[in-house]
């Protein structure tokens, strides 16, 4: 299924649906290639949205949250706004204090990307491709770099995601899906307290004060970020995540499980499935309700959480991390798959307790 409705009128904004058989459907519009809605099943059967949705387009357009977003030239940050490659040196336009926040003040997520295909194909299922040119000095970062992402849904409950990028001067790529997720449905439940949590990880790359990376891959045993087996958020003081976890990957441009998420409430399960070696996880705390949903609520702290999955931030600076640079011939190629489950209450092993 897919089906393109209007959004604004005055602004002349669309929104494109696509969907499957059993009822689930994904919106977007063009503005940052966002992602407006999820809708999906709960334990009884509803379909709700399952990620923040703003109010209104005037929302999207003041969104410094990034939520729903493609944010680029490169996703999560760059230390000091600036880089060396191949001998110059680029300084970029600083966005978070001193540093280079997904891709600068007026990165992919503020640009209106071009819709190059939209179908409903019977053997893939329903997809929708956007395009953004991002031209040479853009943001100050070097090529002509076209950039691409397409979401599909499938007959198994998933929204499938393929980033794509090619450039005719050598550049860092770092494109990710900033969607915020509740899964209570239609943000009944303006809180992620309760959801346990898992994560493929062994490590997190270590930050400093302002969440740049030290180069230290820090190991997570025995410490507030081991999600290696399933955890509530409520069980751990205080919590707060904004945190690139290195995944448990193998570098074979196969998908490999990333995190899991489970509602008690909703009976709602999200497997989040990768190819990328890295994967920031944020719980929201700088959420202030200045933003509202389109059900009326304030965006607050804590009310939903990121499952960014990316490269390793910062690594332009950081040789040991895994190489970001696109050059010439090459093509950047990244896939995510968000998969949705269920499970009723009747499940003794639902959450198990840790």
């Amino acid at each position: 299924m897919i089906k393109t409705e209007t959004y604004d009128a005055a602004k002349g904004v669309e929104i494109y649906t696509i969907g499957n058989k059993n009822g689930m459907t994904a919106s977007f519009i063009r503005r940052g290639a966002t992602v407006t809605s999820i809708r999906v099943p709960d334990k009884d059967g509803k379909i709700e949205n399952v990620v923040v949705e703003l109010k209104d387009y005037d929302e999207y357009l003041r969104n410094a949250s990034y939520i729903g977003v493609v944010p680029g030239r490169y996703a999560n940050r760059i230390g000091g706004a600036k880089f060396t490659l191949d001998g110059t040196e680029y300084k970029l336009n600083p966005n978070d204090g001193p540093n280079s926040l997904h891709g600068g003040p007026n990165g992919f997520s503020t640009k209106d990307w071009t819709v190059k295909e939209f179908k409903d194909d019977p053997q893939t299922g329903a997809q929708i491709t956007f395009e953004y040119f991002s031209p040479d000095g853009e943001e100050n970062f070097p090529g002509n770099l076209t950039a691409s992402v397409t979401y599909r849904i499938t007959e198994q409950n998933e929204l499938a995601i393929h980033y794509q990028a090619t450039t005719d001067k050598a550049t860092p790529v770092n494109l990710t899906q900033h969607a915020y997720f509740n899964l209570s449905g239609d943000f009944k439940n303006p809180s992620i307290a309760d959801y346990a949590i898992l994560i493929n990880a062994n490590a997190i790359t270590e930050i400093t004060d302002d969440c740049i990376p030290t180069g230290v891959l820090a190991p997570v045993d025995g410490t507030v970020y081991d999600f290696k087996h399933f955890r509530r958020l409520n069980t751990i003081k205080d919590f707060y995540y904004d945190h690139n976890f290195a995944l448990n990957t193998k570098s074979n441009g196969e998908l490999n499980l990333a995190a899991e998420v489970e509602d008690p409430h909703s009976g709602r399960i999200m497997k989040v499935f990768t190819t990328s070696p890295g994967m920031q996880f944020y719980t929201g705390n700088w959420l202030d309700g200045t933003l509202t949903t389109k059900t009326g609520k304030p965006v607050t702290r804590q009310s939903a959480c990121c499952f960014e999955t990316q490269f390793f931030p910062d690594s332009p600076n950081r040789p040991n991390f895994p190489d970001t640079i696109l050059r010439p011939g090459q093509k950047y190629c990244q896939k995510t798959v968000f998969k949705f489950e269920v499970e009723s209450d009747s499940d003794k092993d639902f959450f198990p307790q840790v």
